[in-house]
């Protein structure tokens, strides 16, 4: 059995890496003069998140794991270009790619009209949001009705905060105790807070919880009914001509196998796998 300390790795802000191919072809005319120059493409991604999306391998601090840095390191390598990963925050990754500090955004991130608004998406992994309890919870939990008047947590930033937050006043409409919302700024710290009893449930990326669930089953239990269905994608700048580039680029790794390679050697289920790069395809949520 893994210790959760190896499943949640220790985050390092703004911590960077490059991933360099021991053979790189020209950079494609086609990307952005100041990648195509720089011959860098820079990932911003949470390495708190965990595996199977993104983590720190164990023993070190620079060197990333799970499914989003080794499709980025596949993407980057067909595009010509070397893979820089830089590790944030996630609340700090939309802004950060708004700013040009990275060039996109590979971190369990679901595609939303909301967020489609700042940035467009190359969808790439079907996902969607679960809830986690301790296995020994006295609490019984069927729906996100139940959650009323608890303590329940999410990420800042997250699909899951506006969840908590929409469901509070859902609580209250209906004449039950508001939901004690609690925000936290990875994932680290919201399952130490879950463990310690200072929240009764933590909702979180429904791929992450059960896996969590089945490696440390006398640990943790996945509760209620996945919600927050849609597809996850890469971020990019709104308008970019990298969108269209990577949604190519990976069509042609769905094409050839490699996409099912990666996503299976990362534990993903054939349901999460995408058949083509749609952009923009997220659902009003």
């Amino acid at each position: 059995m893994r210790k959760l300390a190896s499943l949640l790795p220790v985050m390092a802000l703004m911590s960077c890496v490059a991933f360099a191919s021991p053979s790189l072809a020209a950079p494609d005319e086609r990307l952005p003069d100041a990648i195509k120059t720089s011959g860098v493409l820079v990932l911003g991604t949470t390495s708190s998140i965990g595996l199977p999306w993104t983590g720190i391998k164990e023993g070190t601090s620079d060197v990333y794991v799970g499914v989003e840095p080794d499709l980025a390191a596949e993407i980057a390598k067909r595009l010509g270009l070397k893979l820089e990963v830089n590790n944030l925050g996630f609340d700090s990754l939309i802004p950060s790619l708004e700013a040009n500090r990275i060039n996109i955004i590979m971190s369990d991130m679901l595609d939303t009209p909301v967020r489609q608004k700042k940035v467009d998406f190359v969808d790439h992994i079907m996902g969607g949001s679960a809830m986690l309890q301790k296995a020994n919870s006295e609490q019984k939990i069927a729906s996100l009705d139940d959650v009323c008047g608890l303590k329940a947590s999410a990420l800042r930033g997250s699909m899951e905060s506006l969840s908590i937050s929409a469901q509070s006043e859902k609580c209250v409409a209906d004449g039950k105790p508001a939901i004690d919302v609690q925000l936290f700024p990875d994932t680290n710290a919201q399952i130490t807070a879950l463990t310690s009893s200072r929240t009764d449930v933590a909702m979180s990326d429904l791929i992450y919880v059960g896996m969590l669930a089945n490696k440390q089953p006398e640990q943790f239990r996945m509760v209620g009914e996945p919600f927050n269905f849609g597809p996850c994608g890469i971020a990019v700048p709104k308008g970019s001509p990298l969108g269209p580039l990577i949604a190519e680029t990976l069509d042609t790794m769905i094409a050839d196998g490699t996409y099912a390679e990666i996503m299976e050697r990362n534990g993903f289920i054939q349901q999460s796998h995408v058949t083509k790069a749609v952009i923009n395809g997220g659902a009003s949520q």
